[in-house]
Formats: C-alpha cells, structure tokens, sequence
C-alpha cells in the first residue's frame, strides 16, 4: 500500500515566500478526514457481518496481520517521490481468499495500526482505516465476482482460475483505485495538490507493481490451501518477500545518496547567486508538472527533476566573473553569464545518475529561433528537458521580485511568455504550462525588502529580457552579425 508525504525532493527557499497553489486545510479538516474514512470502514465491516457473510477464521487472520503489521514496519519510503512500497499489500490480496471480506478489512486495518515502525498517531490512524477500507471493499468484488471463500482443500485448476485468480485480480485493481483516491484526498488537504492529480500520479508509478503483488498473493494463497503447505507457506513466501523487500532498500538507498548529492550542490549554487534562492526549487516543480502534462513519467520524470534543480549550477563558476552594479546589462555580462550552462556539465559529467540529465542542464538557454545559446540549436533540435526547464525558468523569474521590477502576476507571465512562443520557447511547453497551473495556480514569489536592498542591482539572467539582448547581441544563425 502506498502512503502519503510530502515531496522533499525540492529545495524549498524560505526567504519571503508565497504558498502556492490552493491552500492546505486546517488539522480538524484533517481530522474529520480520517475519522470519516473509520466511521465508514465500520459501518462496512457491520453491514457485511449482518449480510450473513461467513466468519472468517480468526487464527488465519491473526497470521495475516501479523505478517502485514512485518511488512508495514519494513516499508521503504524513498523509491521516488511520493512512492513508497509495501510487502503488506501481498498479504491483503491473499486476504481476500483466505479470510473473506471481514477478515481482510481485519487483516488491513491492523496491519498499519500494529506495524512497530515510528508514526504519527494521526498518520497510523489514517492508513489504518484506508488500508482496512481497501480490505472490506476488495473483499465485497472478491465475492460479487464469483471467488471462493474459504477456499476448500480440493479445487480443479479451472475453478482456481476462474474462481480465485480472477476476482482477486478485480478485487485487488479496485483497492488499488481506491488506495490512489484516497491518498489524492490527504494530499489535497495537507499539501493542496488536486486531489485527482495525485491519484492519477501514485496510479502511474506504482500499478504495475501492485499487479505485480496480487500474482505474489495468488501464490501465496495456492501454497496454504491447494497445495497443502498451510502455515509453513508463510515460511515460504517470507524469504522472497524479504529479499525483495532488500533489494528495494539497496535502491532507495542509493536514491536518497543522489538526493543528498543534489541538495548540497543546490546549496552551494544558493550561496554563490543571492537571487537565486529556492529558484532551483521552484523550476524543478514547475518542470515536474509540465513534463507529466507531456507524458514524461518513471525515470525520466527523475531524470527532468534533478536536471531542473541543477540548471544553474554553473553559475557557481560564473558568478564571480559577473559585472557588478551595473545599471544596464553590458556585453561583458552576456559573454560571461553565456558560459553557465556549460560550466555546469563540466561540473556534473563525472556524476554518473546525472548523466541524462545533462542535455536539458546544457541546453535551457537555447531559443526555438536559434539564437540561444551554447549551440545556437533550433526548434525540436532542443532536447526535450531543455525546452520544458526553459519555459518553467522564464516563468519562475517574471513571478518572483527583482531589484528592477515587481514580479507578474500569473495571468501576466503566460501572456509574456505566450508573447514568445516560436521565438524563445516551444508554444507547445508554454500551453503545457498554461494547463497545469488552471488546476493549480502558482502565487507571485516575494523577496523581502531587507534581501532586495542588501544586494543592490542583480540582474536574473532568466528574465526573458536577458534572452532577447543576448540574441540581438549573438551571431544570427546565419553567421550574419
């Protein structure tokens, strides 16, 4: 079963910032939600014991949840952002079967209330209830759909199928689906994610894998009964589970090595350029959103966040080469801020998890006319990654404070970059953008006062203005100065 958290990913600024997006509810909202989801897994869990519905047996349940309560506690929380895996889901698809659906909405509930990992109360509360609710419900369609249960000691390999494999494999999608809307609601309330958004997103990553779960469950339930394994099938399935359980940590370990690689070169960017403080934050949400609004998922949606959060690294080595206090941008300044997004891939190349990333990293100040830089590229000659973090990064400097100008408003951006649309940026990028932010405006940033005029003039390289001079200054694509 997959939980819900907030993303960390992002280096989040703290200097004058402005939520965005539609606001978090307050903790009784919060609340409400989670005693609503119990008050409706025990109005199930009675109507179907009134139903007539067989009682499961109690020793099996026993067995289940304590193994569920194992796999909740060995969870592994960092496989992406916001995706988080469970060897507990195994053992609420063989619940279906095995226990009927009281026993697994039983079985689900204290798998998470039970499991011995470190939680908030209102958190263990709250997966509790939804993973008991996935149990009664998967275990109603378990049952409309024909399956069997209890599962009698001889069945034909037909009736297996028809009568076992089948329904759980429906009974399972739709704990799933209701897994997916369930976590959307937390979101939408803790985070102001849209709640349908973050249940198509957790539904992307992980349905595979949950299908992938209830194939492990059929053998698990085939090895107690059929098979006349009984207990010692837990034995059975313990081992491969767990060492799929390590195999699964060994990746998020080696996930959580690259997050930190990042951060700390994010840091070091924040501490170079005054400005640029939480910019690399925003653009790697900003270009998360879009690259999923264009079909970028699973790896390469990874791959499009870290080359966001570290577009600008070079300026680590450009900074110090930049005029100062100049009023008007100089030719000096556009020669040398024109070499940032190369220093960056000579920053990052011997980095090998970034290696994909670094064509958008190398490439986010090109233009569509050709007239960008390094390469001068035109068009769908721009790698993808670039021309997304180019629109997410010209968007981001016209809605946050300058020393120069106010930022835009939203509405005020788009119209900017819509402005620029076949010049500068890819229209497509931009309407990608113009889509995403309908579901969930983005709020102007705000620097502080005391930021502003502590730094005096700082000129944003990524203010389209700067794009424009640059390509009135640089050769034409035809060499023609």
């Amino acid at each position: 079963m997959t939980e819900p958290r907030t993303s960390a990913a992002s280096h989040a600024p703290s200097q004058g910032r402005v939520r965005r997006g539609p606001a978090p509810a307050s903790s009784w909202l919060v609340s409400a939600y989670i005693a609503l989801l119990t008050a409706l897994l025990v109005t199930v869990a009675v109507l179907e014991w009134r139903s007539g519905i067989e009682t499961p047996r109690w020793f099996v349940v026993g067995v289940l949840a304590l193994l569920g309560a194992l796999g909740a506690s060995l969870r592994e929380r960092e496989l992406g952002p916001s995706i988080g895996v469970s060897f507990g889901t195994v053992v609420l698809a063989a619940a279906l079967p095995l226990t009927g659906p009281i026993g697994a909405a039983v079985v689900g509930y204290l798998n998470y209330l039970c499991a011995w990992r470190p939680q908030r109360l209102r958190a263990r509360l709250f997966n509790a209830s939804m993973s008991g609710c996935m149990g009664a419900t998967g275990g109603i369609v378990y049952v409309v759909m024909g399956g069997v249960t209890p599962l009698p000691a001889e069945v034909t390999p037909i009736r297996l199928l028809t009568g076992v494999a089948l329904p759980l494999v429906v009974g399972y999608s739709v704990m799933t689906l209701l897994n997916c809307l369930l976590i959307g609601g937390m979101a939408r309330l803790v985070n102001g994610v849209p709640a349908l958004s973050a249940a198509k997103r957790t539904l992307s990553s992980l349905g595979p894998l949950y299908f992938t779960h209830a194939l492990i469950a059929f053998l698990f339930v085939v090895l107690w009964v059929p098979a006349g394994v009984g207990l010692f099938s837990v034995v059975l399935i313990l081992g491969p589970l767990l060492i799929a359980q390590w195999t699964l940590s060994r990746d998020a370990e080696e996930r959580r090595s690259h997050s930190r690689t990042v951060t700390t070169l994010v840091a070091a960017l924040e501490t170079a350029s005054p400005y640029s403080e939480g910019h690399s934050g925003r653009v790697a949400a900003l270009s998360s959103r879009i690259g999923r609004r264009l079909g970028i998922t699973g790896e390469h949606a990874d791959e499009l966040h870290f080359a966001a959060l570290l577009h600008d690294i070079g300026l680590v080595a450009v900074a110090p080469r930049l005029p100062q206090g100049e009023e008007q941008i100089s030719v000096d300044y556009l020669a040398s801020i024109g070499e940032h997004s190369e220093a960056g891939v000579r920053m990052l190349k011997d980095i090998d998890f970034l290696r994909e990333a670094l064509p958008g990293i190398l490439h986010h100040h090109e233009r569509v006319d050709g007239r960008g830089y390094p390469s001068g590229l035109v068009g769908e000659e721009i790698p993808l990654f670039a021309r997304v973090i180019a629109v997410a990064d010209a968007f981001d400097s016209l809605t946050a404070t300058r020393s120069y100008r106010d930022p835009l408003s939203q509405d005020q951006a788009l119209a900017e970059l819509r402005q620029r649309s076949g010049t500068q940026l890819d229209g497509h990028v931009v309407e990608a953008l113009a889509s995403v932010l309908s579901e969930r405006p983005w709020q102007p940033t705000i620097i502080a006062e005391h930021v502003r005029e502590a730094h005096g003039t700082v000129h944003d390289h990524d203010d389209p203005r700067v794009s424009d001079l640059y390509a009135a200054w640089s050769p034409h694509p035809d060499g023609v100065a």
